[in-house]
């Protein structure tokens, strides 16, 4: 049975997310004038992102009722890499990609994203971009054949895909993408239950397990994060 969802004292904060975690922020009753989201294509160019973040991170600093801010994100193949604040604290979660945030995954495996498994949240299917989503992109330029090719090689390594129920909004439409996108590249299917309690756990701003907080002038490092075989940008689509 989940948890039952409670506001979180967010006063003197502002989330900095990923647009896919929308279903899960809201779940957890975080209203939207305290998150700023941005697009989930920016993974795709790590560099891109690191400025994005930046830039909207100066943004939020400006506000001096600001004190903190909690990023939603994980390393995402360095896009985090070098961020810094120069006035307020930042709470960040020490996870590879988004996936182990979704899952809820413990300290001990922060790269549960990793391998041959491609995972689907109702957030990453409404908001983001995928192979699925870039196959239609691509046949209606090029047609089906090429844009079958360009969607296999998107998921070249790739054996399965597993759709996450993180309690927050999972519809037949959600289960219908990832089982057509499954059918489609001749993929395995499955469902997995994840949980948002890294999530809550990342909203009460306090340093805790899989989480650290940094002071103004310490800037975000790959050192930070447990040494494991991560994820490239390659592979989170």
């Amino acid at each position: 049975m989940s948890r039952p969802t409670t506001a979180h004292d967010l006063s003197g904060a502002m989330v900095l997310a990923c647009r896919v975690f929308q279903p899960e922020l809201a779940s957890l009753e975080v209203s939207e004038d305290r998150v700023r989201y941005l697009d989930q294509g920016l993974h795709r160019y790590p560099d891109q992102l690191r400025l994005e973040l930046a830039d909207a991170l100066a943004e939020l600093e400006r506000d001096p009722a600001v004190d903190r801010v909690i990023l939603a994100y994980g390393f995402c193949g360095g896009g985090m890499q070098g961020l810094t604040s120069s006035r307020v604290n930042l709470v960040l979660p020490l996870a590879h990609d988004c996936v182990p945030l979704l899952l809820g995954s413990a300290q001990a495996n922060p790269c549960v994203g990793c391998g041959g498994t491609f995972y689907l949240t109702p957030g990453w299917i409404d908001h983001g971009q995928t192979p699925y989503s870039e196959y239609f992109v691509t046949r209606d330029k090029f047609g089906d054949e090429d844009a079958l090719w360009v969607g296999e090689q998107m998921l070249a390594g790739y054996d399965r895909v597993i759709l996450v129920d993180t309690g927050a909004g999972l519809l037949p439409r959600h289960r219908r993408y990832a089982r057509d996108m499954a059918t489609l590249f001749d993929l395995a299917y499955r469902e997995q239950r994840g949980h948002r309690d890294w999530l809550r756990r990342l909203l009460a701003g306090r340093p805790d397990s899989g989480l650290t907080v940094l002071p103004p002038g310490k800037a975000v490092d790959f050192s930070l994060y447990p040494q494991t075989e991560v994820s490239s940008p390659e592979k989170r689509e």
